[in-house]
């Protein structure tokens, strides 16, 4: 493998390098709107896993590079992890168990909206860049590889 070859595919060709950045940036302004408005919730949902493959597919497919394509989707993951108890937190509407608590797994839930807008920030560093890094790898990987057969055809 070349150089040149390796480059494009860790930091992406030019400009498209920023192109996760960008599509997230905009699926973050979205999704925001939607959520203080009230019309998006942010729980556990697959769209969110869906949107998540979809745009490290795209990355992949546009050879935006890997490392821009697994940082854009931790951004977004610290977003889907952090903004629903900031926003519960700032307009005083957080309690247990409401929309403004963040997406888990496991049903435990904090006493207060600064606790759990702490126990945001902790999961989405530690689980953040494991989900990042493994849709973001794996959705670059069948992107590059199916921009790579249709070339062949």
């Amino acid at each position: 493998m070349s150089t040149h070859l390796a480059r494009t595919h860790l930091f992406g060709t030019g400009w498209r390098g920023v192109l996760p950045f960008v599509a997230v940036g905009v699926l973050i302004g979205v999704l925001s709107a939607g959520f203080v408005v009230g019309i998006t919730d942010l729980g556990v949902s697959l769209m969110v896993g869906v949107v998540a493959v979809g745009v490290a597919v795209a990355g992949g497919v546009l050879r935006g590079g890997l490392l821009p394509t697994v940082g854009a989707l931790w951004i977004l993951a610290v977003w889907w992890f952090v903004f629903p108890p900031l926003v519960g937190l700032l307009t005083g509407d957080w309690e247990i168990g409401s929309r403004y608590n963040y997406p888990r797994f496991l049903d435990y839930g904090y006493a207060s909206a600064t606790a759990e807008l702490r126990g945001a920030v902790d999961q989405a560093v530690t689980n953040g860049i494991v989900l990042a890094a493994l849709l973001g790898t794996g959705g670059y990987l069948l992107g590059a590889v199916g921009a790579w057969l249709a070339a062949r055809r």
